[in-house]
C-alpha cells in the first residue's frame, strides 16, 4: 500500500474531525479503490480503518468487505484463544503479570486477590497452579473478582477451584468504576497481603458524568484499601482524551506495529487474518465511534500509568530479573527501572507495571 494511500486515509480522519463528511466520504471512496484485502499486509489494516470511519459517517458498506471479512469471522472468544496463544507480545505480558502476582502469594499462609476484569480468570488459575505444583500455593485465597459479565466470574470461580487451593470466591458483577462502597468495605476487610491484578481492565475507564476522573479514583480508593502490591498490563499508546486527528495516528503507528508482529509469525494465513480481526473492534472503537462519551478502548501510554500510580500513592518498581521472561522472537522485552515495555520492532506495544505502596 502506498503512501499515497495513507494520505488519503488522513484526509479522509481530518475531514471527519471537521465535520466535512461528504469530503471524507469521497476520501474513503478513493481509498476503497486502491485496498485488495485479499492481499496479506497493510492492506487489511487499511481496509478495518476504511471500515470504522465509514461506519462513523453512517455509510453504507460495501459488500466485498463484509464478505471478505466474513471469511475470517470466528466467536470472539476464539479469537481471543488465538491472540492469547500465538501473539508474543501477549504471551510474554501473561507470563510476567504472572510471575509478578505469584511473588506476593507464594508460601502465604492467607492471602488475598483482587482481580479487576477477571474474565474466566485464565491467568490466575496459571499462577496458582505453578504455584501448587512447588509447593508453594497459599494456605487459602480469597478471590474477588470483578467483572461485569456473570457468565464470567462463574467460570473464573471454576477455573480457579479447579487449582485446588482452597478458596473463598467474592462475585463483584460490575465495571470497576461501579464498585460500591460496600465491595470497598471487602477489600478493605480482606485478610492480607492483599494484591491486585488489572490485565487489560483499567483502560476501559471513562470520566463519569460530572466530570470526575475515574481512573484516579479507582487508584485512590485502592490504595486506601493499603494493598501488598499492585500489577497492571496496559496497552502502551493514547487513546483516552485526544482529539480525533491524533488518536487516530497513535492508533495506527500501535496497530501497524501489532499487524507486522502478526505477519511475522509461523501460523497460517488464516490464522493470520483472524488474529487482526480480534482488534477489528478496537479500531472500530478508537476512530469509528461518533459519540465520543461512548468509547471504551481509552488507551494510555505508559507513562501516564506510572504518574496515575504516583499521583495515588504507590511507588512503580523494577521487575525482578527472575520474573521477567526470555523474548519470544521477533518480540522485545525491556526491563525499565519503573516497568516492562513489550514490543515490536523498537514500538513499544504493551506496559507490565508493578507497584507498592509509598510510604513518608
Amino acid at each position: 500500500m502506498s503512501v499515497h494511500a495513507f494520505d488519503m486515509l488522513c484526509r479522509a480522519v481530518e475531514e471527519t474531525d471537521a465535520g466535512r463528511t461528504d469530503i471524507a466520504r469521497r476520501w474513503l471512496d478513493k481509498l476503497r479503490g486502491l485496498i485488495t484485502p485479499e492481499k496479506v499486509g497493510d492492506d487489511f489494516l487499511y481496509l478495518l480503518y476504511h471500515d470504522a470511519l465509514a461506519r462513523r459517517l453512517g455509510t453504507h458498506q460495501d459488500e466485498r468487505d463484509n464478505l471478505y471479512l466474513c471469511r475470517f469471522e470466528r466467536p470472539q472468544i476464539e479469537l481471543f484463544d488465538l491472540v492469547a496463544e500465538h501473539l508474543p507480545v501477549v504471551t510474554l505480558a501473561g507470563r510476567i503479570g504472572g510471575a509478578l502476582l505469584a511473588d506476593h502469594l507464594a508460601g502465604r499462609e492467607t492471602a488475598t486477590l483482587l482481580s479487576v476484569g477477571i474474565g474466566s480468570g485464565g491467568q490466575e488459575a496459571a499462577v496458582l497452579a505453578a504455584l501448587a505444583s512447588r509447593g508453594q500455593a497459599p494456605g487459602r485465597l480469597t478471590v474477588i473478582g470483578v467483572d461485569p459479565a456473570v457468565g464470567s466470574l462463574h467460570q473464573a470461580e471454576r477455573s480457579i477451584r479447579d487449582t485446588g487451593v482452597p478458596l473463598d470466591f467474592h462475585h463483584v458483577p460490575r465495571f470497576a468504576e461501579q464498585m460500591t462502597d460496600e465491595d470497598w468495605d471487602l477489600v478493605r476487610r480482606a485478610p492480607r497481603p492483599l494484591v491486585m491484578n488489572a490485565a487489560f481492565a483499567l483502560h476501559h475507564l471513562r470520566d463519569s458524568a460530572s466530570g470526575a476522573d475515574e481512573r484516579n479514583t479507582f487508584l485512590a480508593k485502592l490504595r486506601d484499601a493499603e494493598p501488598d502490591g499492585v500489577v497492571l498490563c496496559e496497552p502502551d499508546s493514547d487513546h483516552h482524551r485526544v482529539a480525533l486527528p491524533e488518536r487516530f495516528h497513535n492508533s495506527w503507528r500501535h496497530f501497524h506495529a501489532v499487524f507486522r508482529l502478526i505477519d511475522a509469525l509461523d501460523v497460517s494465513a488464516d490464522d493470520r487474518n483472524a488474529m487482526k480481526l480480534f482488534f477489528r473492534r478496537e479500531v472500530a472503537d478508537i476512530v469509528g465511534t461518533a459519540d465520543d462519551e461512548e468509547r471504551y478502548e481509552r488507551h494510555e501510554r505508559a507513562e501516564t500509568w506510572l504518574a496515575r500510580l504516583r499521583e495515588a500513592g504507590f511507588r512503580p518498581m523494577a521487575a525482578s530479573a527472575e520474573a521477567v521472561s526470555e523474548p519470544i522472537p521477533p518480540a522485545f522485552v525491556r526491563r525499565d527501572p519503573d516497568s516492562v515495555r513489550i514490543g515490536f520492532d523498537g514500538e513499544s506495544l504493551l506496559a507490565v507495571i508493578h507497584a507498592v505502596p509509598a510510604h513518608g
